[in-house]
């Protein structure tokens, strides 16, 4: 597992900055915001840095976040997520997500979590808050792979599909 002094996002492509995440525990299956990229901000218009999930999502989209933030910490294995919400009233919208477990001085032992987010469909021109696209019917489904550390192909039976 890297170790969070070796990703500099820095280092990254500049196209990967807007998309990124770090998230790590704040205790009893808590996730909280260290840093959010700008491309979240735009689409959710809001920062939610500092503020954790419980703080800004509700119902079963929050379930499923915390579940999968679970899996890759606890697992200390890669994730790819996908997940589908209502958008507006026109439809739905998916997502994409990397994320890594990375330790922090102890190889070991996770402490944070490293995400890439992208949205393959288009930003309406209304952004909507995490909140309001959380709230009671918003989240639709999603799955989750669990991730061969070496190779990145999906482990034999290591997929779970979350519905909303």
């Amino acid at each position: 597992m890297p170790d969070r002094a070796d990703i500099d996002p820095l280092d990254l492509p500049p196209a990967i900055w807007p998309n990124l995440l770090i998230t790590e525990p704040a205790g009893d299956g808590v996730w909280r915001y260290r840093l959010v990229g700008s491309a979240h901000v735009e689409r959710y218009g809001m920062d939610f840095t500092g503020k954790t999930l419980h703080d800004i999502m509700q119902g079963s989209y929050r379930d499923y976040m915390t579940h999968i933030y679970d899996a890759a910490f606890h697992d200390r294995l890669p994730v790819y997520s996908e997940s589908v919400f209502r958008w507006d009233a026109a439809g739905f919208a998916m997502t994409r997500r990397l994320m890594l477990p990375l330790s922090h001085g102890e190889t070991d032992r996770p402490a944070l979590v490293f995400s890439i987010q992208v949205w393959p469909t288009a930003m309406p021109v209304q952004p909507r808050s995490i909140t309001d696209i959380s709230r009671s019917g918003g989240f639709k489904d999603g799955f989750f792979l669990r991730l061969d550390i070496e190779s990145f192909q999906p482990l034999p039976d290591a997929g779970e599909d979350v519905g909303g």
